[in-house]
């Protein structure tokens, strides 16, 4: 079977994110399972997003004359990539939904949130016109049912699985250092949506009875500036470290292993590579109540009251203050992120690819 894999967003971890830790992982446990497979993707240079978003929109208009999309048995494309493919006449399609952008558009401000909005536009028309909608949580298909009105049963859930990243393994190849004031982590994209605000804003909560303490972001994006300016408005810089993207797998390695605690304060993720590492690592979380974090995460970490500083520095407050809770948590993590493996992935969209083919085959006859 020859299956032809689009995506107009970076593939790379560092440009692309938990899209692009899911293409890694999806593409190489398809390829162990002996299919094969050619992947169409441009991997624009992803610094400019409005000019990034143009390119992507242009690339979608030129697709449908790519000779490889012939020699297709089954076409995937993520997010809204091959909204422009003619139904009619392309192979059967898995419309793979990954941002959901229709779902991103509350939280971004202008000129970024028109290119959003543009983007969902095409993500509906996308998953409209699929054979198929895969997506990686039911928050997600919850999303893609009620805000582009693709009927439920034409979507499957399927949770995601991840490759072991190379640094992963070097958190734990050296021994943790008493820390001499309370870490907590944090690591992810600085966009809108991620919410870090709401981490900043909760500092001041937990310094009375942590005057040390430190709070360490491993991370870039949109948001750097007016996170930073927020920082100094509320004077919580003496307890931020910035480390913006950390290349070097030692060091990022080092972070990990040295946090107490690890806080994602984003509202919304439509599955959320970075609580899987978390728990992988056994290390307690504090992770707002919200989009798919429930569902990943589970009784492993603290789940508190999204947009709320006053509930997550609750939530740091009773894991600093507490080491066996926090080995309690760690020992839960541990325990729950085998279930998310990428056997267990392809083992899904093996099933959405033969009911996709079926379909198609029941329509000829």
């Amino acid at each position: 079977m020859r299956i032809v894999i689009i995506t107009s967003w970076a593939t790379d971890v560092i440009s692309g994110s938990g899209t692009a830790v899911f293409f890694n992982a999806f593409l190489a446990g398809l390829r162990e399972r002996g299919y094969a497979i050619e992947v169409i993707a441009p991997n624009f240079d992803t610094s400019d997003y409005i000019e990034t978003t143009l390119k992507r929109f242009q690339f979608n208009t030129e697709l449908r004359t790519d000779a490889r999309l012939r020699e297709a048995d089954v076409v995937i494309g993520f997010d809204y990539d091959g909204y422009g493919l003619d139904p009619a006449s392309r192979p059967p399609m898995i419309a793979s939904a990954h941002a959901i952008f229709g779902d991103l558009c509350r939280w971004e401000r202008e000129p970024i949130r028109t290119m959003v909005y543009a983007q969902a536009f095409f993500d509906r028309l996308n998953m409209q016109q699929a054979d198929l909608v895969t997506a990686g949580s039911q928050y997600a298909k919850d999303k893609i049912v009620s805000l582009y009105g693709v009927p439920a049963e034409k979507v499957m859930v399927i949770p995601h699985g991840m490759i072991t990243p190379s640094w992963l393994p070097l958190v734990e190849a050296e021994p943790r250092q008493a820390n001499d004031h309370p870490i907590v982590l944090a690591v992810g994209k600085l966009y809108p949506r991620k919410r870090v605000d709401v981490l900043l804003r909760a500092i001041p909560l937990l310094i009375e009875e942590f005057p040390n303490l430190e709070v360490r972001i491993v991370g870039n994006g949109l948001e750097w500036g007016a996170l930073h300016a927020l920082a100094d408005e509320l004077k919580v810089n003496a307890h931020v470290t910035w480390l913006s993207h950390i290349a070097d797998d030692a060091a990022f390695a080092r972070e990990w292993r040295q946090a107490d605690v690890f806080c994602h304060p984003s509202s919304q993720e439509s599955f959320g590579y970075v609580y899987l590492e978390a728990m992988t690592l056994g290390k307690p979380i504090v992770a707002a109540r919200a989009s798919a974090a429930p569902e990943v995460v589970g009784e492993a970490g603290l789940l508190v009251e999204p947009e709320d500083p006053a509930a997550f520095a609750e939530g740091i407050r009773l894991l600093l203050r507490d080491e066996a809770l926090r080995a309690e948590y760690g020992q839960r993590g541990r325990a729950r992120a085998p279930q998310f493996t990428v056997a267990r992935m392809i083992d899904g969209y093996e099933a959405a690819i033969q009911r996709v083919l079926s379909a198609t085959t029941e329509s000829i006859h």
